[in-house]
């Protein structure tokens, strides 16, 4: 869940637990039902490694439905993001929940810039704000596909889309394994998908082509059954 001015009003300070002044982005989500206000926020049994968090004023006030819970960032990276791995699934572009550690302060959201990002942002017209909300990204994918689908780098750039929709699937999810095995997995096995696929293709044909052929073939069981009935 992403940070509304209204939910951050009370916080008192931003708490890295990390030196993030190198990281181009990190991922900032709103967390509810902890049971403190200004102690460390706990990640354990979470995807990814927290790297900061929003300590509240002594005197926030607790959840509308939950006495004795607050609400608070907490910033964090997943071990696919660009601090991680510099070619990783990342290496251009962003996760929709990214914003810029050098944009985020006491009671202000965190924005996605260009360096966070990796490039020109994608809208130019809209608030890098609304450029970092899910469905303004997914708007802004098929057409930044379709411009690059003509071009001789279209392989190269459907891979990475489809790279950025599974990683904000994982996470959306919160699956951990798949993730792990798909980030260690995904480079070696999309180049070798893309180096191989003709001949991927023809294995497919000719197995299928087989197995037609067998089908039409009459067994022997078919064959011996006339002469019995003679």
């Amino acid at each position: 869940m992403r940070s509304r001015p209204e939910d951050i009003e009370h916080e008192d300070e931003i708490v890295w637990t990390e030196d993030v002044g190198s990281f181009d982005y990190v991922r900032e989500t709103l967390v509810d039902g902890v049971g403190t206000r200004r102690r460390p926020v706990s990640w354990r049994g979470q995807v990814g490694r927290r790297v900061g968090y929003a300590v509240l004023k002594t005197n926030a006030p607790s959840d509308r439905d939950a006495p004795g819970m607050f609400t608070r960032r907490v910033f964090w990276v997943k071990e696919h993001d660009r601090s991680e791995q510099l070619d990783g699934a990342y290496s251009s572009g962003a996760p929709s929940e990214a914003v810029d550690p050098r944009t985020v302060a006491p009671r202000v959201c965190g924005e996605l810039t260009e360096r966070a990002w990796g490039g020109p942002l994608s809208l130019d017209s809209a608030p890098p704000k609304e450029r970092a909300a899910p469905k303004q990204a997914q708007s802004a994918r098929p057409s930044r596909m379709a411009a690059e689908a003509s071009s001789p780098e279209a392989p190269a750039a459907i891979e990475q889309g489809v790279k950025e929709a599974f990683a904000d699937w994982l996470h959306i999810r919160d699956v951990s394994v798949p993730e792990t095995l798909g980030a260690a997995a995904e480079k070696a096995f999309s180049r070798w998908l893309w180096g191989n696929s003709k001949e991927l293709t023809e294995a497919i044909a000719a197995a299928i082509a087989k197995r037609v052929s067998l089908a039409e073939t009459p067994s022997p069981a078919a064959t011996e059954e006339p002469r019995k009935q003679k």
